[in-house]
């Protein structure tokens, strides 16, 4: 019996036996084969071999009997079992039934709802699709709503601009429009595409355009250095134009300032019995207006000639023109002609000319006294443009 015992132990340690067996041996591979498939028959068999190693031949050789009366009386109360409780057991098999019977019908129920509802799940997912889109637009609604100050001051910048430029506020313009410049920079370094900020950027720079023609507009009028060097100076902070491009703008604007004048003078002109006064106006804008654009055009570009020199002599080519027009007399066929300051015939002959060659000298169209006053109105203007390298009365010293 401890051989038995022993050899059940080893085949219930290691099922794995060799190839030549004994019959006995055959019957402790089913029993190893059997706790291998039924885990709960191992434990069974572990709990009940200390049972075995302690127990006496005699218990040994009773132990069939013994589990035989066990086994007959495990069968009869599972009869006495099953008489007394049957009624039990075919309520709990009709439950059982009907339970079946019922999961049957509500799978059938489940796919035909499955069935109706299959339509509907594209349904569902197309809407989810357009609830995200309305989810976002929800959310840029509601960052439009908080920003919403914000939102009007922006749009608000364009008629802003035109009241300060409109008012001649050119500081205050100046500031909105660098707050504009660094705003819109900003935008388009993100690289989105909003309409709005288009049409702003659109309408800053319509407002930009007005600040620089009301600034030009300043230029060609009646205004003195203070004034020329605030105006030039925003430009410059306007950052439009090189310094050359501001030294012809500057000359352009205020030529355009004294052109004004020098239409009065031409209307003087016209006027007959008016030529004194006109000269006398002329010789008087020279002193006046042109040394007054010389002096601000040298004071504001650190005395850069540039376009100067040509405007100014321009200028002192009108006046000398005017001169020869009226002061000096008609000239008969037989005149001759005097080289003028420009070049040009218009001066009188040679002294005596009248005698020797009985020449008609003709008779000039201003007398003595208004010739002896223009000529030093004219000597004045040139004395005052001299300061900038204007001196053209010694050219007209032959009229």
């Amino acid at each position: 019996a401890g051989r038995w015992m022993a050899a059940v132990a080893a085949s219930l340690s290691d099922p794995a036996l060799p190839e030549h067996v004994s019959p006995g041996d055959v019957s402790l591979r089913a029993l190893s084969m059997g706790c291998m498939t039924r885990p709960g028959l191992m434990d069974t068999a572990r709990s009940y071999f200390p049972h075995l190693t302690a127990s006496t031949c005699d218990r040994l050789s009773r132990e069939p009997d013994i589990l035989h009366a066990e086994k007959v009386r495990c069968q009869r109360e599972m009869e006495q079992l099953a008489v007394t409780n049957y009624a039990a057991f075919i309520g709990s098999a009709k439950v059982t039934q009907a339970v079946r019977q019922e999961v049957v019908g509500i799978q059938k129920q489940l796919d035909d709802m499955a069935a109706i509802l299959e339509p509907m799940s594209t349904e569902i997912q197309e809407f989810q699709g357009k609830s995200a889109g309305l989810v976002t637009r929800r959310a840029a609604l509601q960052n439009v709503l908080q920003q919403h100050g914000m939102l009007l001051e922006l749009l608000e910048l364009p008629q802003l601009l035109e009241a300060c430029v409109r008012n001649q506020m050119y500081e205050e313009s100046l500031e909105l429009l660098a707050y504009c410049s660094s705003m819109l920079q900003a935008h388009e370094a993100r690289g989105e595409e909003i309409l709005v900020m288009t049409k702003l950027a659109d309408q800053v720079a319509v407002q930009r355009a007005n600040l620089q023609s009301s600034l030009m507009a300043q230029l060609a009028t009646d205004i003195h250095l203070p004034q020329c060097v605030r105006v030039v100076g925003f430009l410059r902070r306007a950052h439009r134009h090189s310094e050359d491009e501001l030294r012809h703008l500057f000359i352009k604007h205020r030529g355009a300032f004294l052109d004004k004048h020098k239409q009065q003078v031409e209307l003087l002109r016209a006027t007959r019995g008016s030529v004194v006064t006109a000269l006398k106006s002329a010789a008087d804008l020279l002193r006046t207006h042109v040394y007054d654009i010389g002096t601000q055009y040298q004071a504001l570009f650190q005395q850069d000639e540039g376009p100067l020199v040509p405007w100014l002599s321009a200028q002192i080519a009108w006046l000398t023109g005017l001169l020869q027009a009226h002061v000096a007399p008609e000239r008969g066929p037989a005149a001759t002609p005097m080289q003028g300051p420009l070049g040009g015939g218009g001066g009188f002959p040679a002294a005596g000319a009248a005698g020797r060659g009985g020449v008609h000298l003709g008779v000039a169209r201003v007398d003595a006294a208004s010739l002896m006053t223009i000529l030093r109105q004219c000597a004045q203007a040139s004395t005052a443009l001299k300061r900038l390298g204007g001196h053209f009365f010694p050219a007209n010293q032959g009229l």
